[in-house]
C-alpha cells in the first residue's frame, strides 16, 4: 500500500530592504514543487511570523478572491508555538498556486505541482485577434484539466511550436495581425511555470508556420513573409542559437498541419488554395521535402498530431468536422477517420500523447471553447474531452512533451 508523506517547510520572516519576504528553509521566496500524495506543512512558529499568516491562491497574493482552501488546514497563530498552515496535494491540485502573506503583499511566490513524471502535458500560445502572450498548459491524463502557465516574451499569433520531453518552442508569428512577422524563438521548460525566453531567431520571419520534431531536433516550415514562403528551418533542442535551413516544401503554403514520429517529420494541407498535398522529410538530415500523398479534403488551418506511427489531422479553413489519418512510415493518401464532435474551422490546438490526439477550439463560425479526443490507434468520431480556458477561433499553436515524435 503506497505510504502519504509529510513534509515540512520552516518560515521565517525577513526585510531584505524592499520590505518583509518569506523565507523557506532560509531561502528568500523560493520557488516550491509539490507532489500528489504528499502533505507539505508550512511551519510558523518563529517569532518573526507574528502577524503574517501564509495562505494559498490560484492568483498572486489571492487577486480576484482566489485564495485556494482544498485540503489546507491550519493551527495557531503565526508567531507562536504549533502554529502552521498544511496543504494535502493530490493529482486535482492546480498546477500552479501560490503562497501569499493574507496581510501584506509581495510575501510570496509560486508553487508548482509537479505531475511531470506521469502526466503529458501540452502547451499553447498565441492568440487573434488579441495577439496574447498567454500560455495555457493541459494535462492530458485526466479530462477537462486546463490551467494558465506562464507567458510569452511578446503577444503574436499564428507562431508555431515544436518541443521534446524537456522545452517547447513557440517561432515567429505575427505581433499586429499580420502586417509585421516575427523571427524570434520562444523557449519553454515543460516543469516549471516561468515566462518563455529568447532562444535565437529564424532563418526568415514569418507567421502562420508550423513545427514539428523530434528528441534533438525541431523543424519549423512554411508560413507567410509576406509571401507564400516554401522555407524549411531546423534547430537542435537545447543547444540556444538561430535555426539552419533545412531546405524547401514541395509548395510554398501556410497554415498546414505538422506533426512527426521519431524519425520523419510530416507537413500536410495549407492554404491559400487550398492544398491536399502531404510532404515528409527525415528529420535527422537535410534536403527537400518529399510528395507523401495527400489529404482526404483539400484544406488548411487544420491541426492534428500523432502517435509513434500514426498522424491524425482534423477540420479546415472551411468549416468542417472531417478527421483523416496516415501511416507516417509509409507513403499514400489519407484514409478517413471519424468526425469532430462539432465541424468547425481554424481549430486552435492540435495534441498528443502518443495515445490521443486533442483538438481544441475554432471557429463554427462563433469562436468555441471546446477540446475534442480521438484514440489515435483506432478510428471513429471524437468525443468532448473538455474546454479551454476561453473560446478561441484562429491561429495559435501547441505542442506537448510526449508527441509521437519523441522516444
Amino acid at each position: 500500500m503506497a505510504r502519504s508523506l509529510t513534509f515540512k517547510l520552516n518560515i521565517t520572516v525577513v526585510n531584505p530592504g524592499s520590505g518583509n519576504k518569506y523565507y523557506i528553509d532560509g531561502i528568500q521566496q523560493t520557488y516550491i514543487s509539490l507532489f500528489p500524495g504528499c502533505t507539505y506543512e508550512w511551519n510558523q512558529d518563529d517569532s518573526s511570523n507574528s502577524g503574517h499568516p501564509l495562505r494559498f491562491a490560484t492568483q498572486p497574493d489571492a487577486a480576484n478572491s482566489s485564495e485556494y482552501t482544498t485540503g489546507v488546514t491550519t493551527s495557531g497563530t503565526p508567531g507562536s508555538a504549533t502554529a502552521w498552515t498544511k496543504i494535502e496535494v493530490t493529482g486535482d491540485t492546480p498546477y500552479r498556486l501560490y503562497y501569499y502573506c493574507t496581510n501584506h503583499s509581495g510575501m510570496g511566490n509560486t508553487i508548482t505541482v509537479d505531475t511531470l513524471g506521469t502526466v503529458t502535458r501540452g502547451v499553447q500560445a498565441g492568440n487573434y485577434p488579441s495577439q496574447t502572450n498567454r500560455i495555457i498548459a493541459i494535462d492530458m491524463t485526466t479530462t477537462g484539466k486546463v490551467v494558465d502557465f506562464s507567458n510569452l516574451t511578446s503577444g503574436r499569433y499564428a507562431c508555431a511550436s515544436a518541443g521534446n520531453k524537456v522545452i517547447g518552442y513557440f517561432a515567429g508569428g505575427s505581433p499586429d495581425g499580420g502586417s509585421t512577422e516575427l523571427d524570434d524563438i520562444n523557449r519553454i521548460t515543460y516543469s516549471s511555470y516561468g515566462n518563455a525566453v529568447d532562444d535565437g531567431d529564424l532563418t526568415v520571419a514569418r507567421h502562420y508556420i508550423q513545427g514539428t520534431g523530434n528528441d534533438t531536433r525541431a523543424i519549423f516550415s512554411g508560413g507567410v513573409t509576406p509571401s507564400q514562403s516554401n522555407v524549411i528551418d531546423y534547430k537542435e533542442f537545447g543547444t540556444g542559437g538561430d535555426t539552419s535551413d533545412f531546405g524547401d516544401l514541395t509548395q510554398a503554403r501556410n497554415e498546414g498541419v505538422a506533426y512527426s514520429s521519431t524519425t520523419r517529420g510530416i507537413y500536410a494541407g495549407g492554404d491559400p488554395s487550398p492544398y491536399d498535398i502531404i510532404d515528409y522529410v527525415t528529420i535527422a538530415s537535410t534536403g527537400n521535402a518529399t510528395d507523401f500523398g495527400n489529404l482526404t479534403v483539400a484544406r488548411g488551418a487544420l491541426a492534428g498530431s500523432s502517435s509513434a506511427t500514426r498522424g491524425v489531422e482534423g477540420g479546415g479553413s472551411s468549416v468542417s468536422n472531417v478527421i483523416d489519418y496516415i501511416t507516417i512510415a509509409s507513403t499514400g493518401n489519407a484514409t478517413d477517420f471519424g468526425d469532430l464532435s462539432q465541424a468547425r474551422q481554424n481549430l486552435v490546438m492540435g495534441i498528443s500523447n502518443k495515445l490521443i490526439c486533442m483538438f481544441g477550439g475554432g471557429k463554427t463560425p462563433s469562436d468555441v471553447n471546446t477540446i475534442d479526443r480521438v484514440d489515435i490507434a483506432t478510428t471513429g468520431n471524437a468525443v468532448d474531452w473538455g474546454d479551454l480556458l476561453e473560446s478561441t477561433g484562429y491561429n495559435q499553436s501547441s505542442t506537448s512533451n510526449g508527441h509521437g515524435g519523441l522516444s
